[in-house]
């Protein structure tokens, strides 16, 4: 599983490149939903804010009143520290919650949205690092368009946050967004591409390199669809037909596969070259419920339950488009 921090500072832009990762199919973490959820009535972090900053934070219904929170660390370092120092374990123990199941459930590609990653977080704690910025000017702009704040108050709120300036050297992609939603778009599509690329070789627990496809037939519409999805995600892609040339492919230790995968008409002859050769890699039936690396290393489903690769009895059909979605330009 890949898991990467998205960040940027306020009005760059960086919630709508989150909501174009989670329509292509990542799995979003809102790190501000789990400060929320943390800060809930009844809970110990709740009790521990009341605690330092006093009962005046709260609301009439018990819950936490933010403004009245803000208004007390705006401008007091010490004071947000304290702050901080009560909500960021929680907020950390149910992040990693989140992590450990989306790494059981199958998900390749885990962004974590988290506005204040350099402020408050080790950035190295993730395997990637994505800065959406834009320049100052325009996000005071976008600060008094969309909030109807005043040139000082959009000031005083960008002063609050690290410079981009130290955050882009830092960061492993930077999507500048300076222009057009579309030009946001197609910006981010091609950071996406390469995340799922990342993600898919990484799936295997290792770096993936090799795949062998093996099928009884020259053309298989199936393999078809997998060889385009494996070649898109980095791998070195080769299809074989029949049981012996499976059987020569894995007698070449040093160019071994990392992954076989097999269709039904192959997978008997498939299995029986594997076994001679000493079982390297992962061997996969088409005709069976996927192993899970197969789906990791599928690069689908993104961020939804797991499917079949194939209908049951359906071989030598074409893949269903949304078992196969390259056909969909979102996916």
């Amino acid at each position: 599983m890949l898991n990467v921090a998205l960040t940027g500072n306020i009005a760059a832009g960086k919630s709508t490149v989150v909501e174009l990762f989670r329509r292509w199919g990542a799995t979003i973490v809102d790190a501000d939903e789990l400060v929320r959820q943390a800060q809930a009535p009844g809970g110990e972090v709740l009790a521990a804010i009341v605690r330092r900053f006093g009962s005046d934070v709260l609301a009439p219904d018990g819950s936490l009143d933010r403004a009245a929170l803000r208004s007390k660390v705006m401008g007091d370092q010490a004071a947000l520290d304290a702050l901080n120092t009560i909500v960021h374990p929680a907020v950390r123990r149910r992040r990693d919650q989140l992590a450990r199941e989306a790494r059981e459930r199958g998900d390749v590609l885990v962004v974590n949205d988290i506005p204040l990653l350099f402020e408050v977080l080790d950035p190295g704690e993730f395997d990637a690092v994505l800065l959406v910025d834009a320049g100052v000017a325009l996000r005071r702009t976008r600060l008094r368009a969309m909030r109807g704040l005043s040139n000082e108050e959009a000031d005083r709120m960008i002063a609050a946050q690290m410079p981009a300036e130290r955050k882009r050297p830092r960061s492993h992609f930077v999507i500048d967004n300076d222009g057009s939603v579309a030009e946001l778009e197609l910006a981010a599509r091609a950071v996406f591409k390469e995340l799922r690329r990342r993600a898919a070789r990484a799936a295997l627990g290792r770096p993936a390199q090799s795949l062998l496809l093996a099928a009884e037939g020259p053309e298989d519409p199936s393999l078809t669809a997998i060889a385009s999805r494996y070649s898109d995600a980095g791998l070195a892609v080769r299809r074989v037909t029949g049981g012996s040339a499976v059987e020569k492919a894995l007698a070449r230790v040093a160019a071994r596969p990392d992954a076989i995968v097999a269709t039904a008409a192959a997978a008997a002859a498939t299995e029986r070259a594997w076994e001679r050769a000493g079982r390297p890699g992962v061997l996969v039936h088409l005709s069976d419920d996927p192993d899970p690396v197969a789906v990791r290393l599928d690069v689908r489903p993104w961020g939804h339950d797991r499917l079949r690769l194939t209908e049951p009895g359906g071989h030598g059909l074409a893949p269903r488009p949304d078992l196969f979605p390259e056909a969909n330009p979102l996916a």
